[in-house]
């Protein structure tokens, strides 16, 4: 099921990371976020591989593709971003504010799933399918509110539309 999302503001920038859902087994959420609408443009779930990076960017639409890009330094994406035009890509700094929607979403999803991901709990041979399920219903949510409130704001010359990609 795709994510629906806002058609890319002209000066939008795309922001990336990684979070650690659980140590054993290792279970990684990647997540890329609009900063301007702070919708989720895509996610992955597994290790913590350039893989995973590269599915997490098929996810992103493609009028979001051409946009900067801000991730934190973790090697996957400077390797990742090496083909894409100079400039596009900048590693910041954790507390830069760069990636401060990534990060904030990445708060919010750890704190709404905390009981998947607790080391007291079983871990079910189904807890990736699980996290996937309930991620793909929280992020599918929180984009129909950043669509209504981005189409509901009078500062904009032509309304974006919610599109299904």
């Amino acid at each position: 099921m795709p994510l629906a999302t806002v058609a890319a503001p002209q000066d939008e920038v795309v922001e990336m990371d990684e979070i650690c859902l659980r140590q054993s087994p290792p279970l990684w959420l990647w997540i890329g976020v609009s900063r301007r609408v702070g919708q989720v443009l895509g996610f992955a779930l597994g290790d913590r591989t350039d893989e995973m990076l590269a599915l997490v960017w098929s996810d992103v639409p493609a009028d979001y593709r051409d946009k900067p890009v801000r991730t934190d330094h973790w090697g996957a994406y400077t390797r990742f971003f090496a083909s894409f035009p100079a400039g596009q890509h900048r590693g910041c700094d954790k507390g830069s504010g760069e990636t401060s929607r990534a990060e904030a979403w990445n708060t919010k999803w750890r704190q709404r799933q905390s009981a998947l991901v607790r080391r007291s709990c079983g871990v079910s041979e189904r807890i990736a399918d699980d996290i996937f399920e309930r991620y793909l219903i929280l992020a599918g949510q929180h984009n129909q509110e950043c669509a209504k409130r981005w189409n509901s704001q009078d500062s904009h010359q032509q309304q974006p539309t919610l599109t299904t990609r």
